[in-house]
């Protein structure tokens, strides 16, 4: 299907509604048997309303929880997209999804003011409600960055709102937008982490065309700016890792027993705080975790996944320790 590059309207009733409001190309035809059992195809529904995608018809998203003060509230009760915690000298900003759950993206609080994460929040809804991976690039305070390509369209976009500036074209003329930068892109959209995943991906699905299962294969994971995931496993061993995917410190733990594991204290020890001049005071678990139960001599207070307190200075830790509050607490 090849749409001409011009404004493109829709009858719908007896009006007319706008439907694609930029010039587009949709270079591939999606037929009914191309998706998956649990979508069906939605014409007018990918790429700002020009072209046609596989959408979800059945399975539902997580239920919103309801946010409650201190967290930042939407009127619909679920929690906005930045969540800060802590005070303006070690206080940091998270992106947050709807039921509060960290997801990429983070500043400094002083920095944060400007902070909207909405490329992040919209990038974690889509890999919900889609059930694909998603390549929109964020920004590491969870902003859009100018050029954006998904589902082999690219197009240029403002980076607080997501808004198309230009295009979209087919990714292989991405070099024709505005916002194509050769020293910030390159060659090619996808980065180093998210072409090694495609390519695991690939190993693997010819492995099984070929009846084998290499179970000492890999496992990437990358976050929304294309850089590598706080953690990568490689023969069964779960590593916490930089940006770069090398590995940081001794922390790890055997991928059975990796539930949980986000390595912020990992990160947080080597990466982020450096980075700010300063030193984190609190003990890491060995999976790269920050410790719930934290103490200074004589002094007890326990911390969120994200090393933050979340009680007083103790003269000893609240009984049954800190789990409880932590699993209370986003």
């Amino acid at each position: 299907m090849l749409l001409l590059p011009l404004i493109l309207f829709l009858l719908v009733g007896s009006g007319i509604g706008q439907q694609c409001q930029i010039a587009t190309k949709c270079v591939t035809d999606y037929a009914e048997d191309q998706c998956w059992v649990t979508e069906q195809l939605v014409p007018n529904s990918h790429i700002f309303n020009c072209c046609p995608s596989c959408q979800v018809t059945s399975g539902e998203t997580p239920p919103v929880t309801g946010c409650k003060p201190p967290y930042n509230c939407l009127p619909d009760g679920s929690y906005g997209p930045v969540q800060c915690k802590g005070d303006m000298f070690t206080g940091r900003c998270f992106c947050s999804d709807g039921n509060g759950n960290r997801i990429f993206g983070q500043m400094w609080r002083t920095d944060a003011s400007q902070m909207t994460c909405a490329c992040s929040r919209r990038r974690a809804e889509m890999e919900v409600s889609e059930k694909r991976s998603v390549t929109l690039h964020c920004t590491r305070s969870g902003d859009y960055e100018p050029l954006q390509c998904d589902n082999g369209m690219c197009w240029c976009a403002e980076p607080k709102t997501g808004q198309p500036t230009a295009g979209p074209v087919p990714e292989s003329d991405m070099r024709q937008l505005p916002c194509y930068s050769t020293s910030k892109v390159g060659s090619q959209y996808l980065r180093r982490c998210e072409s090694l995943v495609h390519a695991i991906a690939k190993i693997q699905q010819e492995q099984q065309d070929h009846g084998t299962n290499f179970l000492g294969n890999p496992v990437t994971f990358c976050d929304y700016d294309g850089s590598y995931g706080p953690y990568q496993i490689t023969n069964g061993i779960a590593y916490c890792t930089g940006l770069d995917g090398e590995i940081l410190g001794s922390w790890q733990v055997v991928s059975s027993e990796m539930t949980g594991m986000n390595c912020n204290c990992a990160r947080d020890t080597i990466m982020y705080f450096p980075e700010r001049g300063m030193t984190v005071t609190e003990t890491c678990q060995p999976n790269g975790n920050y410790m719930p139960n934290q103490n200074v001599g004589n002094v007890f207070y326990c911390v969120d996944s994200d090393g933050y307190p979340t009680t007083d200075l103790l003269d000893q830790w609240p009984p049954g320790g800190c789990s409880n509050i932590i699993s209370n607490s986003k």
